[in-house]
Formats: C-alpha cells, structure tokens, sequence
C-alpha cells in the first residue's frame, strides 16, 4: 500500500497544475481579449506581463512530466519555483491589500507555500510507482 501512496501524492499535486492551467485556457480561448485579462490577472500580482505564457507552459508541459512522473526530480524542482515565485506575489499582494481584503491573498499564499513543500518532497524522493522514469530505468539496466 505504501508504495501506491507516493504515486497518488505525485499525481494530487500534479492534477493542481494541469487542472488549473485547463480551466485558464479554457478563459482565454473563448472569452474576448482572455489572454489579456489572464495577462491582467497575474500583473495585479506584481507578476510582469512576460509570467503568462511562462506560466502555461511550465503548468501544462512540466505538470504533465510530473503527472506521469517523466524526469520527476527536475520536474519538482521547476514547479517548486514556480509556485514559491506565486506565493512571494501573493505575499507581496497581502501586503499593499488593507484589511480585511487582504486575507484571501494570504490564503492563497499559504496555498502555494504548502504545495511548495510537497514538491520539495517530492524532489527529495523522486522514486515514485508507476512513473516512467522507472520504466526507463529498468529498460537501460537490462
């Protein structure tokens, strides 16, 4: 049972970026002017404009390798710093916000500073059931 539980901690985390980034796209694809506002969305984080496709990318390309489990030490550590970089914006928003508006940027900091910690495990144990970087693995010892 132990075994299987590394796999579902990798594959939880994961499904926060790909989830996440699906329902972004979905936005700027059939909203007018979507990629703008996702744009606006990350500016009004202290995030430069140049973050938003940055940000697709590393959500869908690096939280599919890490969803699989492709390359899943360098895969955690590319999402560990990408959300510890979200979690100093929203930090950095909690801080211009005045209260009581500015509990919810401190939530969401706190959200993004606990999935950090969870890739840093990760990054730490890498070797996770059921991910390709086993598969390759076994197929170059053989």
């Amino acid at each position: 049972m132990n075994k299987f539980l590394s796999a579902f901690g990798r594959i939880f985390i994961a499904q926060l970026f790909l989830i996440s980034i699906l329902i972004s796209l979905n936005g700027i694809l059939n909203m007018p002017n979507g990629y703008i506002a996702y744009q606006n969305g990350l500016m009004s984080h202290a995030l430069p404009g140049i973050f938003a496709p940055i940000s697709v990318i590393i959500q869908l390309i690096i939280g599919f390798t890490f969803f699989v489990g492709y390359k899943t030490r360098l895969s955690a550590i590319i999402l560990m710093i990408y959300t510890l970089i979200n979690a100093l914006s929203y930090l950095y928003t909690f801080m211009i916000v005045p209260p009581p508006v500015n509990l919810l940027p401190l939530q969401q900091a706190l959200q993004y500073l606990a999935v950090t910690g969870g890739l840093l495990f990760v990054m730490l144990n890498p070797e996770t059931t059921f991910a390709l970087d086993n598969q390759i693995k076994k197929k170059k010892n053989k």
